[in-house]
């Protein structure tokens, strides 16, 4: 009887907890690229730019990015290629294949993230 009363009560607790997504391969590798090449800025702001990046966590549950284009894996791909605002281009630093698993780590909201 003090087991299932025991066991219950874990899966009571456990009941609410939420684990990180499980990343797919081109998801982990955007993960990679994002802490090496994006994290400084949109997370830690650790090189202290007098303007802050937008906030990139559920990026795409929101109907516009924050210039007001409509939030969509073309208009991600323009501003990582091109920049946008401070944010410099890296059209010659990534390739497709790595820029399509940024895009694709972004998908996942950066639920496993800190900063949600």
């Amino acid at each position: 009887m003090c087991r299932t009363a025991a066991l219950a009560a874990t899966i009571g607790v456990c009941a609410g907890c939420h684990a990180p997504p499980k990343l797919t391969g081109q998801q982990a590798e955007g993960k990679r690229l994002y802490e090496i090449g994006c994290a400084h800025c949109h997370e830690k702001n650790d090189l202290h730019l007098s303007m802050v990046p937008p906030n990139l966590h559920r990026l795409f549950e929101r109907a516009k990015l924050p210039d007001g284009e409509p939030a969509t894996d073309s208009n991600i791909e323009r501003a990582i290629t091109t920049g946008k605002g401070s944010m410099p281009p890296f059209a010659y630093q990534m390739s497709k294949e790595q820029m399509d698993a940024v895009v694709a780590y972004l998908h996942t909201g950066l639920n496993d993230q800190p900063g949600d």
